[in-house]
């Protein structure tokens, strides 16, 4: 408990802290999903039914995010009246999203089968309930979900390379993750840095994420459904299409566990601009 009470100023518990790490690292880990399911709907030739599932699995762990950033713009608070610097904390929990991110990575083979298996169910079944009821429910179901199950081992990452991968959105996914899991974070913790500020700051956050989403929708995006694209025409060979999806999701975990560098110097830009905007709006 001490280590606790040494990063949080002792005004949250290891339960509330440990709560919130695992939250955020549920949500990145389905998140980091997506690219499992780009891979089987390539693989299938099904990529919209693979973009639905990912929609429909990822809706219950975006729905979550409140119940994290509610505590930590609690902690946030906190540490403005008890006069305490809550960065260590936030970092702590930046490292959950690292964890789970890390996670999706080493568990995207069986999660490929995940996503063939629901595909495969989905054209068979046709509608969502079926498809739930089926494998979740039924033995013949459940026997086919252990089958998914695959021991990550070194060997099934052979044949991955960086041939025929551009490298430059592989670097440009990391940097704009890095911004885009830190953004609310960072200006919660820049009202704490800025009091007087605090209310301008959170309103900050939403810019943030947003700007971080265009330029991922914009500059990375386009790239990945290209390559998908050429994938299902077979125009590159498969291996080049899980090569780059799989450095996808090795850049954003880099991303991800660069966000904890990045959320100081972060929170002080927001800080900046809280105090430029409320000046300039006086």
């Amino acid at each position: 408990m001490d280590w606790v009470e040494g990063i949080t100023g002792g005004y949250i518990g290891l339960g509330k802290l440990s709560f919130i790490f695992v939250m955020i690292a549920l949500t990145n880990f389905f998140d980091t999903t997506s690219y499992a399911a780009r891979i089987a709907g390539v693989r299938s030739k099904q990529l919209a039914i693979s973009n639905s599932l990912f929609a429909m699995l990822t809706f219950g762990s975006r729905m979550t995010t409140f119940l994290y950033l509610t505590p930590i713009g609690t902690l946030a608070d906190q540490a403005i009246n008890k006069g305490f610097d809550p960065l260590f904390a936030l970092q702590f929990v930046l490292l959950g999203a690292t964890v789970g991110t890390g996670l999706g990575v080493v568990l995207l083979p069986p999660t490929v089968r995940f996503y063939e298996l629901g595909i495969e169910r989905m054209e068979r079944e046709g509608t969502t309930m079926r498809v739930f009821k089926s494998l979740f429910l039924t033995k013949d179901g459940l026997r086919d979900l252990r089958r998914c199950w695959i021991k990550p081992k070194w060997s099934m990452w052979k044949g991955i390379s960086l041939q025929g991968v551009p490298k430059d959105m592989v670097i440009m996914n990391a940097v704009l993750y890095s911004f885009f899991t830190v953004g609310s974070i960072a200006a919660l913790y820049a009202g704490s840095l800025a009091p007087d500020y605090r209310l301008t700051a959170s309103s900050l956050s939403p810019a943030i994420n947003a700007i971080a989403a265009f330029l991922l929708l914009f500059l990375v995006d386009p790239r990945g459904a290209i390559i998908m694209d050429q994938g299902i025409h077979r125009k590159v060979s498969m291996e080049v299409v899980k090569s780059s999806m799989v450095y996808l999701a090795l850049s954003r975990l880099v991303g991800t566990a660069l966000s904890i560098l990045v959320l100081y110097p972060a929170a002080k830009a927001v800080a900046f601009l809280a105090q430029f905007f409320y000046k300039f709006m006086s």
